[in-house]
């Protein structure tokens, strides 16, 4: 039985892996925007199948503690927690855990409503334990975890970049002792052509700041009179920035993307709606990785508004309870790049022998 099985499967996989070009796999993972506290359950479950379908290895989900300390004092609520650990394992992903929110007791900011989540905290220390106390109960589940997200832009961070490296450090701190394991990754920049806020950030007195995380993180789109030729010149300015700094570690692409809409397709080179698109996301994830990127975070759903409504690799129908996802070419290119094998083409290849 052994040797009949073994003369079906590995005819199957040679063909297989004979019937494309050779390429050079891509560090491909999904930026999601997968948000613990608030994503419906089944929306959620259609975001990881979608990230695992894609070929990505990680997968980005916002984590807001606010959503899991809600009072001083009181009892966490890991529940929606605890289902993201569980939507990974079931799929087999990694999760890159953006630690976001400032929970309203906590905040400098306490009495503006919703914009309390966006202010720094009253004790950098406490912010870092509660990081820590989330990368504990995740630990052996979640190893990586983001401090904040583009905390250099002011619609998602209210406080300096000074207030920055202050929770940085604490979090990193906190972290490793209780999670040696873990590695902590700083928040990626909205702007990287623009060194200032970033170099305020790493002279923070009294923070260390360069020597507080594992990873250095980046997002890395086009705008309006870019195309693609620049994103990885920024990519190398910013490592290098860090460099001079001392830090020489990995750096990570955690958001990148390229709208389908013809109206935000910056770039002349890449005009024409989906098919631009997916030319786009097979040119510059591979130069990126060339210019030093250990990951690249592709945007994997459309949100929100202009460009970004139209530059997921998946449009999905959020007024069908089952959240149906129609995928853009652009979602082909990217698994291809990833390496991974198609399962589906594979069960075919075995059928078709077996039979």
């Amino acid at each position: 039985m052994v040797r009949r099985l073994l003369s079906v499967v590995l005819p199957a996989v040679a063909l297989f892996t004979a019937a494309g070009p050779a390429r050079a796999d891509q560090p491909v993972s999904s930026h999601a925007m997968v948000y613990t506290c608030c994503t419906p359950a089944a929306m959620k479950e259609r975001l990881f199948a979608e990230a695992k379908a894609s070929g990505a290895e990680f997968i980005r989900v916002d984590v807001e503690l606010a959503g899991i300390f809600a009072s001083e004092g009181g009892r966490p609520d890991w529940r929606a927690l605890d289902g993201v650990i569980a939507l990974a394992e079931r799929h087999d992903l990694e999760v890159l855990g953006v630690i976001l929110g400032t929970p309203g007791w906590l905040s400098t900011c306490a009495d503006r409503g919703a914009d309390a989540a966006l202010c720094p905290p009253r004790d950098p220390a406490e912010f870092g334990r509660l990081a820590a106390e989330v990368a504990s109960h995740a630990s052996g589940s979640i190893r990586h975890w983001e401090i904040l997200n583009e905390p250099d832009a002011d619609w998602a961070f209210k406080g300096t970049a000074e207030d920055y490296a202050r929770m940085l450090s604490a979090a990193y701190d906190a972290i490793h002792a209780r999670v040696p394991e873990a590695r902590v990754v700083q928040a990626g920049v909205e702007r990287p052509r623009e060194h200032e806020w970033t170099e305020r950030m790493l002279a923070t007195p009294g923070a260390d700041a360069v020597n507080k995380f594992d990873i250095a993180a980046l997002h890395l789109r086009l705008r309006l009179r870019n195309v693609l030729a620049d994103l990885p010149a920024q990519l190398r300015s910013y490592r290098e920035l860090l460099a001079a700094r001392g830090f020489r570690g990995p750096v990570w692409v955690t958001e990148h993307g390229y709208p389908a809409d013809p109206a935000f397709q910056w770039d002349p080179a890449y005009r024409g709606g989906d098919a631009a698109q997916a030319a786009f996301l097979r040119d510059s994830i591979p130069r990126l990785t060339a210019a030093g990127a250990d990951q690249v975070f592709v945007t994997l759903r459309d949100n929100l508004w202009g460009e970004y409504l139209s530059e997921g690799l998946v449009h999905i129908d959020e007024s069908d309870p089952s959240y149906p996802a129609a995928r853009r070419p652009a979602f082909e290119t990217v698994f291809d790049q990833s390496g991974k094998l198609d399962l589906d083409m594979l069960v075919e290849l075995l059928q078709s022998w077996w039979l």
